[in-house]
């Protein structure tokens, strides 16, 4: 679990807690155990596209992954599909444990979203990959 004292929390949906960590970063913070089924998987990109939206922001998104003990295909689905890469420049995933980095890696080989998607063993990994990305484009 990170530590996200500092961070600002914007969202809880059925099985996440979403946060901004800094400008153009947020972070996905699923709860312990976590299911991921296409309907979660809607909750989450809406989430994200409503804080967005209403602030004119570009973001990328950091996902803790850990925590997630299943995806299915309906959630693989929405996240390649739903995604809008006007707000959502590009997905972070951390897998810090062997499971986590299993669940990230199928997510990204069989559905890849429409927005640059690489894992991470870290936090602060990723935070610097999403800099770069968001700064790029």
């Amino acid at each position: 679990m990170p530590d996200t004292a500092t961070w600002t929390k914007f969202a809880t949906t059925s099985n996440a807690d979403f946060y901004e960590i800094e400008p153009h970063a947020l972070a996905v913070v699923p709860f312990e155990g976590t299911i991921d089924d296409a309907a979660t998987a809607r909750q989450s990109v809406a989430a994200q596209l409503q804080y967005l939206r209403a602030r004119g922001q570009r973001a990328g998104i950091i996902v803790m992954m850990d925590r997630v003990v299943e995806q299915d295909g309906g959630a693989r689905a929405v996240y390649r599909d739903e995604p809008d890469p006007a707000f959502q420049a590009c997905f972070a995933l951390v897998g810090s444990t062997a499971f986590g980095r299993a669940v990230a890696s199928i997510f990204i080989g069989i559905n890849p979203p429409r927005v640059p998607t690489k894992l991470f063993a870290t936090l602060e990994e990723a935070l610097a990959w999403v800099r770069t990305i968001v700064r790029v484009r």
